[in-house]
């Protein structure tokens, strides 16, 4: 069995997370707070948008969005709840094609966000006395960028 380095587990994606930030959290009771109500939030929606790439500063923002309970009937929710967070990536265009970045931030993004917006659902619905809200997981799809293979002149024969 070959080993290898940590270096080479670890290899940094061309794309990473610079910035991190909170837009928005609030949660508004629809009913007093009982975690033992067996009622579930409403019907969650995830929206994801971006700002065009900055090639000055070599900068995305990813934006994610969760919306549950905002527009449902408030007697049928325990709770209405939006949060939404910011990431800011910065891009090394010498390692990842310009013209892919903006497919990346409404792909990769996302998965790299992800997990923040999840603990954020969570606290904030168990903090405020109600079953805590478990998003649940991704799938992953393969993301992989191959460089060009050169051209090869044929010989005229």
């Amino acid at each position: 069995m070959k080993k290898s380095t940590s270096a080479e587990k670890l290899k940094q994606h061309p794309i990473q997370l610079v910035n991190f930030g909170v837009k928005e959290l609030f949660i508004r009771s629809n009913r007093p707070p009982d975690v033992t109500i067996s009622a579930e939030p409403g019907e969650c929606s995830i929206g994801i948008s971006s700002t065009p790439y900055d090639s000055k500063e070599k900068k995305i923002l990813v934006s994610l969005r969760l919306e549950s309970g905002v527009e449902a009937d408030k007697s049928k929710v325990p709770y209405s709840m939006r949060i939404e967070i910011i990431g800011i990536f910065e891009v090394d265009e010498a390692q990842f094609p310009v013209e892919h970045i903006s497919d990346w931030a409404m792909k990769g993004a996302p998965l790299i966000l992800f997990p923040y917006l999840r603990e954020h659902a969570f606290g904030l619905s168990s903090r405020c006395g109600f079953k805590p809200l478990v998003l649940p997981l991704l799938e992953v799809p393969t993301f992989k960028i191959e460089k060009p293979k050169p051209i090869r002149k044929q010989k005229a024969k």
